[in-house]
This record gives C-alpha cells, structure tokens and sequence, in this order.
C-alpha cells in the first residue's frame, strides 16, 4: 500500500496557521510564528507502516511553507492508496476543503487524525470527502485499517476507527487501548520531512525535536491532549537508553543540531528516571544543549544540577494563573510557591526558564486577573507569554462552557488561542477576556523588572548561538 500522511497548508493572506503536534493550534502573522512543531504523530505512523514493508510520505506543508500548486502536486504525484490528514479545530473548513480536492485529484480514501476529529468524529465523517477518522493514539489503528483496505476486508468492529457504514451513517468504535510500551515504537519518520525547519523560540537552530514520554498523570481540564490523544491521567515513559540512541542516531544521520526539545507533556517527572537520564548522557560522547516542558513541582536541586551539567539550559513551565483559586477550579494542582523555588534553582545552575499564563480559564474574574498579574510582576523567568484559554472539543473545559452555556462562538475557525476568546466567565464577557489578555501582557512585558530579564535573555542566547555556530564542543555533537 502506498500511504500519504500530511500536515496540509493552512493560510489566510499572510497569516499563517500551526497544526500538527501543536497542543494549542493558531494562526499569526508570519513574522510571529517563532515555534514550528515537528509532525511526531504522523512521523511515527508513518515509520510502523514503514517497518510493515508499506511505501509512505508525510508531507508537512506547513513545516516546509509549501505553495498551493507545490503541495498539491507532492501529494497527487505520490499516488497514494490512502491519505491522512491531521485536522485541527481552526482549521477545520480549510482541511475539509482540502481533502474534498484531494479525493476528486488521487480518489484515495481520506482519514483525518488529531485531538479534533476524535473529539467530534461523527460531525467529521458528516463530510463526504472524509472516509475514516483515526481516534487519539493511532499507530496501531492506521496499521490495522492500511492491512484492512490492502485485503479487502471489512473494518467493522475495528477499535481507535470511526467510518461511514454502508447506509452512509457514521460509526463510531470503541477507543483502543494505549501502547503499553513505548520503547517497541521505531523510532519516527524522518527521511521526507525539513528537519532543520522546526524550532523554539529561544533556541539555538536547527532544533533536534524528541518524545520521551506520551500523557500526563495531572488532569488539568483545558489541557487537549491527554483528553483526546491518550487517556487522561496515563503517563507512560521511553527508557532513557532508548531515548538517547535515539538522539544519537538523529545527530549522525542529519545533524548537526544545536539544541534538542523534549517536546513531552511533562518531561521532568519521576526523580531516579531523570538521574538515570543524566548519568546515560554523561557517558555519550556529545553534548546539544537540550530543554524541555516540565513542572515546577518536580525539580530538586539534585535533579536540577545533574540535568544542567549534561546541557540542560532551558525549561518551559505552565504556571496558567496567579490566583490559587483558579487552579484549582482547573484541576491544575499546582502550589505557587514552587514557582520562584523553580526559578531560583534553575537560574543558579544556569538554566533558563519560559513561563506560560493564558486568560479565561473557569472562574476568572478581574480579580483573578490582577492577580495573575501581580504574581507575574513577583517572578523572574527569563521569558513569558500569556494565551486566550480556547475550550477545546474533547476537553472537560469544553464540556464544562457549553453545560454552563458560556460558549459564545460555535465557529471552529475562531478556536485560536492568540486572536480573541471564544467563551465568557461567570463575570466576564468574551471581549473583556479578550481585552484583558492583552492588559495583562502590557503590564507584564512592559514593567520595568520584566523589559531588563528580556535584555539579560537575548544577549545570553546570542553567546549560546554564538558558541554553537563556532562548534563549541559543549553544545555540538561529535563522533
């Protein structure tokens, strides 16, 4: 079987949006775009049908800023017998229209995936042009269903599958269960992918981009994927050993890169696995610079000193708010008090630290908005940025607006956690949560402590680029 896995184009004039792995998709202005995710869901798809003996491309439009004309043509020329698509909620009537012309060019099947379509399947498969869709984790699924078409045998009964029956109604199949070991994975598809195009802002590029866990045990209710993805609450972990082969195997096949990004949920968890981490490191005969997403919550000194010592230099925490209240509501379960004790450690083994707050969440309130702003004003990252709170379909902040009849926008196009807020709070409007967002950046960003961390941060990482493009045996991999 020949299988074409995308991340299609997604514009608007010179807006232009992120999808794929992106837990909160948006669009911006091309300048604004300083973080490009690497695919990791169709990558690693795409490498088990690989190891099946199947033929398959993953064309990431939007990784490589691909035209109209070219994307088409990479696609049609590939002559698939199936097409996946990954499908995000603000963009959900371009990628309809796109697997619409897709179906009329190849006459391929069409299956969507992503945290979209398998929170709203059934609307998905309303949709003529849209055959299956591939619910949350869907390795496994993909593989059964590209077996199921290659011999022409039903798909009935197929678990982690949504389809159209024979009378045109949707059928919806029963979840499958999560992959118990993730180590049994190949490693993802890179060959057909721009590799030196994915980046985080603040890192040194090109950026080497890496899973080393799936989910989260915390069960914050506006947090997308471990509700739709995985299953909320799992948390399952690669080997350490397996990780780093992993990063050695990138590095000396496409490097070099200058910085990696464990672009897990929560990366930091559990103290011996990250010693463990740390020790396998040491022992390789290389060093990139790494960050990661992580918890304030988890980090001892010890974890902190071993990690940095191994090229640690940047992790990425969600704080959300300022309010303990508000946290709670979300289920975030996060003690404020962690954060400077975060900061602090992480700036005394010269680390750096990116903190993220979004404005919305269940019961903000102008209260609760001055104090996420005080608390930002109290701290020292060396960066920060603030959100809309969007309400996700597949979320139980999603579930929670529409019971409460707050969800003032049912438009998918609008779902974009940088343009305006699509839901109101018990006090607030949907415009003065908009509006408020945008008060709370002003008077973060332009305080005066926050405009001397930003000055401190840019001249660090120009030294830190700066040492890697020299080929700094700190930050560049060596064999």
């Amino acid at each position: 079987m020949r299988v074409c896995l995308s991340n299609p184009r997604w514009r608007d004039g010179a807006k232009k949006g992120i999808r794929a792995a992106c837990r909160v998709p948006n669009m911006a202005g091309a300048n604004e775009l300083t973080f490009m995710p690497f695919p990791f869901w169709l990558a690693y798809a795409a490498a088990v049908l690989e190891r099946d003996g199947h033929d398959v491309i993953v064309v990431d439009a939007i990784g490589e800023d691909m035209e109209e004309d070219e994307y088409y043509r990479r696609v049609v020329s590939f002559k698939p017998d199936l097409i996946v698509n990954e499908m995000a909620a603000g963009s959900y009537d371009i990628d309809l229209q796109i697997a619409a012309k897709l179906k009329e060019m190849t006459g391929a099947p069409i299956a969507m995936c992503g945290p979209h379509p398998t929170a709203i399947p059934k609307e998905v498969l309303g949709n003529k042009c849209v055959d299956y869709v591939l619910l949350g984790e869907m390795e496994q699924t993909l593989q059964e269903l590209v077996k199921a078409l290659r011999d022409g045998t039903s798909v009935e009964g197929m678990d982690g599958l949504a389809w159209r029956g024979a009378d045109g109604a949707p059928v919806v199949e029963k979840r499958r269960a999560l992959l118990e070991d993730l180590d049994t994975l190949p490693y993802p598809h890179r060959e057909t992918l721009p590799l030196k195009n994915y980046r985080v802002g603040g890192y040194p590029t090109p950026t080497m981009y890496m899973y080393a866990t799936r989910g989260c045990p915390y069960k914050c209710t506006f947090c997308l994927w471990p509700q739709t993805m995985y299953k909320l609450g799992s948390y399952r972990m690669r080997h350490p050993k397996n990780v780093l082969d992993e990063v050695e195997y990138v590095e000396k096949r496409w490097g070099p890169f200058k910085s990696i990004y464990f672009d897990d949920d929560t990366f930091n968890l559990g103290h011996a696995r990250m010693i463990a981490f740390a020790d396998d490191l040491k022992k390789r005969p290389w060093r990139i610079p790494f960050g990661c997403n992580a918890r304030t919550d988890h980090f001892t000194d010890e974890m902190m000193e071993r990690l940095a010592d191994v090229g640690l230099f940047n992790i990425r925490v969600g704080v959300e708010s300022g309010d303990p209240e508000v946290l709670k509501r979300t289920k975030k379960d996060l003690d404020l008090a962690t954060v400077p004790r975060c900061i602090e450690m992480a700036h005394r083994h010269g680390v750096k630290v990116h903190v993220t707050f979004t404005i919305g969440l269940s019961g903000e309130s102008q209260e609760s908005i001055q104090k996420t702003i005080d608390f930002a004003k109290t701290i020292t990252p060396d960066s920060v940025a603030f959100t809309i709170t969007t309400p996700f379909p597949g979320t139980a902040y999603y579930d929670e607006v529409v019971k409460n009849g707050f969800l003032v926008n049912k438009n998918w196009n609008d779902f974009n956690v940088i343009k305006s807020s699509v839901v109101r709070t018990e006090t607030m409007t949907a415009d003065q949560v908009t509006a408020a967002e945008k008060q709370v950046m002003r008077k973060v960003y332009f305080s005066p402590s926050y405009l001397i961390r930003r000055f401190r941060y840019a001249m660090n990482l120009r030294e830190l680029t700066a040492l890697a493009r020299k080929g700094s045996k700190l930050l560049v991999g060596r064999y």
